[in-house]
């Protein structure tokens, strides 16, 4: 037989957020990003940036997220807790240059954030 040993099934993401002491960095934050290569309709189904938004909601946090690819209309966005999502194809919209040069790409787009929510 099994032995039980008060274990309970939780969501990934719950695991890891606690993992990664998200809930003390939170208290801190001003502002909440999450990010995903293709933001879609799999991104409403328990993956990484829904968990996220779904723990920032629960105590006020704004969020809104970074992406290379967005495939996700601004209702469904809001509705799982993003406020607003920035697609790195906005910055660059050839999506091979999006992939061979992220990191310049994630920067331009990093000041876009800063610019529109910190200012």
């Amino acid at each position: 037989g099994a032995l039980l040993l008060g274990a309970r099934f939780r969501p990934g993401i719950e695991v890891m957020l606690d993992v990664l002491g998200f809930a003390p960095a939170l208290e801190r934050a001003d502002l909440v990003i999450t990010g995903e290569g293709s933001l879609d309709e799999q991104t409403l189904h328990g993956k990484a940036p829904a968990g996220v938004a779904s723990a920032a909601r629960a105590v006020g946090k704004e969020v809104v997220a970074v992406c290379g690819r967005l495939a996700l209309a601004p209702e469904a966005l809001g509705r799982a807790g993003i406020r607003r999502a920035y697609p790195l194809t906005e910055t660059e919209p050839d999506i091979a240059t999006c992939i061979a040069d992220a990191g310049p790409i994630l920067e331009r787009t990093a000041e876009r954030v800063a610019r529109d929510y910190l200012s």
